[in-house]
C-alpha cells in the first residue's frame, strides 16, 4: 500500500517542527532529522533508477562472486576409517 506524497510532506513538516523545538536537546533534535531522512528515502526510492534492473546478474558476475564450482573438492568433516588404538573395543563410541 503507498503512501500519499502529501501524508510524507506533512510528516516531514512536522518532524522538522519538533527538531526545531528541540534544538536545546542535541539527541532529541538528531532523532527528528534521521526521521526527515528516513521520509526523504521514500521519495527517493520511488524514482527508476538509471542503471537499468539491479537483480540481472550476468554468469560473469556470478563466477566472480563465488568462483567455479568444479574447482572445490568436498571435504568431509569425519574420517571414513576408525582410528585404531589399543584401548579401543570397536568401532562405535559406545563400545566400551
Amino acid at each position: 500500500m503507498a503512501v500519499a506524497n502529501d501524508t510524507i510532506i506533512r510528516k516531514m513538516i512536522d518532524e522538522l517542527n519538533q527538531a526545531k523545538t528541540n534544538q536545546n536537546n542535541h539527541a532529541k533534535m538528531v532523532k527528528h532529522i534521521a526521521s526527515v531522512r528516513l521520509l526523504c528515502d521514500l521519495f527517493l526510492d520511488e524514482e527508476p533508477s538509471a542503471g537499468g534492473d539491479l537483480n540481472n546478474i550476468t554468469p560473469e558476475e556470478m563466477k566472480a562472486m563465488i568462483g567455479e564450482k568444479g574447482n572445490t573438492e568436498k571435504q568431509s568433516s569425519f574420517q571414513k576409517r576408525p582410528l585404531e588404538d589399543d584401548n579401543a573395543n570397536g568401532v562405535s563410541l559406545f563400545d566400551f
